[in-house]
């Protein structure tokens, strides 16, 4: 009865420990995928920042275009500083974005359609994508004649209408 009681306890043991691993990792997973989307939320709103400052850029210069006199160079300057700070903060978070993505040890599945350009699996090759609209006059594969086109204002009430191959 001991024997078992001590198989028992052991086998709970283990479990309690596998448990306590699989928690952790889950942790580490959901504390990794935090710091991913706040590290997006925060590169997409130096996104609008950066916009900001380009239409702010853009009224100053046309500003000092459009009145020779007036010199704007200082704000122009500021808000270039300001765009290039922007610019190295952006690039400095895409670089830890991309490290954090390195340092996850498996890639999730994808759910849904496959990434355009991915493999699906069968070995039967694609039908070529049809491009643009057909040539004016070419046949669209319908079985019926298409009607002349009609020009100008519509007839009157009981006014006949001609096609162009009655004149």
């Amino acid at each position: 009865m001991e024997k078992e009681l001590e198989k028992v306890k052991s086998a709970l043991d283990d479990f309690r420990k596998k448990l306590v691993d699989v928690v952790m990792k889950g942790k580490d997973e959901a504390d990794r995928v935090t710091k991913s989307a706040q590290i997006r939320i925060e590169i997409g709103s130096l996104k609008r920042q950066k916009k900001d400052l380009f239409e702010e850029l853009g009224e100053a210069f046309y500003g000092s275009y459009k009145k020779p006199g007036k010199k704007d160079e200082a704000n122009i300057a500021e808000l270039v500083a300001h765009v290039k700070e922007i610019d190295k903060r952006s690039a400095a978070l895409n670089r830890q974005l991309k490290a954090g993505a390195r340092g996850k040890a498996q890639t999730p599945k994808r759910r849904g359609r496959p990434a355009k350009g991915a493999s699906t699996g069968t070995s039967k090759a694609a039908a070529p994508k049809r491009r643009g609209r057909p040539a004016k006059g070419a046949s669209t594969g319908t079985s019926k004649a298409a009607a002349p086109k009609r020009r100008g204002r519509p007839p009157k009430a009981g006014q006949e209408v001609k096609t162009p191959d009655e004149k």
